[in-house]
């Protein structure tokens, strides 16, 4: 609705031709078209990914044509909209898991590839005195080396 938004007001101001909002109109189709291409390819029904991109892609043709610019603005919030509608029941795929992580790097090489979630006294992997050494210093990396407020015990 932002792209909609932003589209329509680039238009309505003034000195711009008619050429540039077009094109300007063109590429915020693509992109629309490329986010919509991305979200089906990692959508889970196998069957309905190519019907999904044949969809869309049969619309904005027969739509590139719109003399109207209400029209090609409402056809594009309509592809916006497909998308996020997509993308909020598509389930992230392998690409998005692996950029997110801990990773330390010294001198240009990577020491640590993940985070330090395993460590839990739940487990016995640390004891409760190492898990109240880590409290402390968690808190004191959060408040910027100061003393934290006073907490309530931990039971």
């Amino acid at each position: 609705e932002r792209i909609v938004a932003r589209a329509r007001a680039r238009m309505a101001s003034s000195g711009v031709g008619i050429a540039a909002a077009a094109a300007r109109h063109r590429a915020q189709v693509l992109k629309a078209y490329r986010d919509l291409v991305d979200v089906a390819r990692r959508s889970r029904p196998v069957a309905n990914r190519e019907k999904i991109v044949a969809e869309a892609r049969d619309a904005i043709r027969a739509n590139a044509d719109e003399p109207s610019e209400s029209k090609r603005l409402e056809h594009l919030k309509k592809l916006v909209a497909r998308v996020g509608y997509l993308r909020m029941t598509t389930r992230k795929g392998g690409r998005h898991k692996r950029e997110a992580g801990t990773f330390v790097v010294r001198e240009g090489k990577l020491v640590e590839g993940g985070a330090e979630r395993e460590k839990r006294v739940a487990d016995g992997t640390i004891s409760m005195q190492e898990a109240h050494e880590l409290h402390d210093r968690l808190m004191r990396r959060q408040y910027f080396g100061q003393t934290p407020p006073p907490q309530c015990p931990m039971l």
